[in-house]
């Protein structure tokens, strides 16, 4: 009885932030209070997807139900510094079978995983640690003597990394190797840079062409990063980042399958979009992606940011084949 308990309240708590979440009025503290609820252990990650399935599954029954009328969205913008604010239906409890989860366990082969673009999986170590992937990513693991190595081959991934001080945990990134020993740590890799953001913990970055022993010694570290910090390398250059826990949790809102955006750029929230997206949307010109916006969308409905640019920018959608164009409305 008592574990019914728990898990109803649990239950509840997860409905609580996803409705909060997509109240529109979601504030950077109880952002940072749901990334830390759902790390408090995979059971509150495991209900914080049920809700967004739950959301999805009701944001479906709410379109195709004619006689039901659509809550309207509120947007507004001044001038070219326009911002908007997505507002959404609020979800209550509602009960959904464990098995329900927005995350899909990654294609594997052996000692291989990986993802298509736009999904999200989440990949279990034989030695407890957890990875989740991003879009359009790929490891290679290789658990055999006595170190742990990745090699990450494309993407992003996040690494909750089980602690075990016998054997060193590493990740290859082509020119930097990652170096720790249990710790949670976001990894990006593009062509031109490599962004690692610590969750917690300590964690060690050398370049790749130096030898890797079987323990590590965070005082000669090339390069040490601390938790809430953030660094940054493309080629020999490096710049690493004190920063608060909203900007580190800002690196890996993706795991919870959205994206919040504060007065950024129309053209970096494209790009970002557009790493989950195989038809593409493009801008008219240059001038377009200067335009700012604010708000928080989930991953699943990138097309929804379409009618909600039109309604709240000066642009117009058209739709080819191919590709998506955003136009200067006329």
């Amino acid at each position: 009885m008592k574990t019914d308990l728990n898990q109803d309240a649990i239950t509840k708590q997860a409905a609580n932030f996803v409705a909060r979440l997509y109240s529109g009025e979601l504030s950077a503290e109880e952002e940072n209070e749901i990334y830390a609820w759902c790390d408090q252990s995979p059971q509150h990650q495991q209900e914080f997807d049920n809700m967004l399935a739950i959301w999805d599954s009701s944001n479906q029954l709410f379109q195709t139900a004619a006689p039901v009328k659509k809550k309207k969205h509120t947007y507004w913008y001044t001038g070219i510094a326009a911002s908007f604010v997505c507002a959404v239906l609020a979800i209550w409890f509602v009960a959904l079978p464990p098995s329900v989860s927005t995350q899909q366990v990654a294609h594997n082969e052996p000692n291989r995983y990986h993802t298509a673009v736009g999904e999200i999986s989440t990949v279990g170590l034989p030695d407890g640690s957890i990875v989740t992937l991003n879009t359009n990513s790929a490891i290679k693991v290789d658990f055999s003597g006595s170190q742990r190595r990745i090699l990450l081959e494309r993407g992003e991934a996040f690494f909750d990394v089980a602690k075990d001080a016998t054997r060193v945990f590493s990740i290859n990134t082509g020119e930097k190797t990652i170096r720790v020993i249990g710790t949670k740590f976001n990894v990006r890799k593009s062509d031109a840079t490599l962004k690692v953001s610590v969750a917690e913990g300590l964690v060690a970055v050398q370049s790749s062409t130096l030898p890797s022993s079987d323990q590590i010694d965070f005082e000669e570290a090339e390069t040490l990063l601390p938790a809430g910090s953030i660094g940054a390398f493309n080629g020999t250059s490096e710049v690493i980042a004190q920063v608060t826990s909203k900007e580190v949790n800002a690196s890996q809102q993706w795991r919870q399958g959205i994206f919040r955006f504060d007065n950024e750029p129309l053209a970096k929230v494209l790009t970002e979009f557009n790493r989950y997206r195989l038809k593409k949307i493009t801008l008219e010109n240059q001038a377009l992606g200067k335009l700012k916006i604010s708000g928080v969308f989930k991953l699943k409905d990138g097309d929804s940011i379409l009618s909600a640019l039109e309604a709240a920018l000066p642009v117009e959608v058209e739709r080819y084949p191919e590709y998506i164009e955003l136009t200067a409305k006329n």
